[in-house]
């Protein structure tokens, strides 16, 4: 990977970052308020989900930092090292409670109020399955880093 592919990547995933963040302070909230408004029968789940929203945004934003690192493990031709298992473990991490927040967010309005039309729970549902898949991925790309590891330490014994 180049660097000039690195720097751009990096561009790429601070304005992801600036983006979580403008959700979580402003896009979130004002969805919260006006759904609150909307819908007074389901007005106490407004903190509740927003609070679990706000995570799974944040969710999103430890997959972005774990990646930049891995980025500079890149640049620095060290990404067969034991320091990419951890990013790659925290990226697996955070994908999986981002899946159960979803569905945690989907229970919570269809047991509490049934509240929300049919698509919102599809569209729930989707977001669910990409973060298990994507997690699923990550497990099968760990496995591959760490096979490739092995090579490349077998590799500098040899030479």
């Amino acid at each position: 990977m180049t660097r000039a592919a690195i720097a751009l990547s990096k561009v790429f995933l601070v304005l992801v970052a600036l983006a979580g963040v403008f959700v979580q302070v402003v896009l979130l909230p004002i969805q919260a308020a006006e759904s609150a408004a909307e819908f007074p029968e389901v007005e106490f789940l407004r903190i509740p989900i927003l609070v679990l929203g706000i995570l799974f945004v944040a969710c999103g934003q430890v997959v972005v930092v774990c990646v930049w690192a891995l980025l500079s493990l890149v640049r620095r031709d060290a990404i067969f090292s034991t320091r990419a298992f951890k990013y790659v473990d925290t990226m697996i991490a955070s994908l999986a409670l981002a899946t159960a927040i979803v569905v945690a967010i989907l229970l919570i309005l269809q047991l509490t109020a049934d509240a929300g039309p049919p698509g919102l729970v599809v569209l729930a549902l989707g977001v669910a399955t990409a973060c298990a898949a994507l997690a699923l991925v990550l497990i099968v790309m760990r496995r591959l880093l760490a096979k490739a590891s092995e090579q490349a330490q077998y590799l500098d014994e040899v030479v």
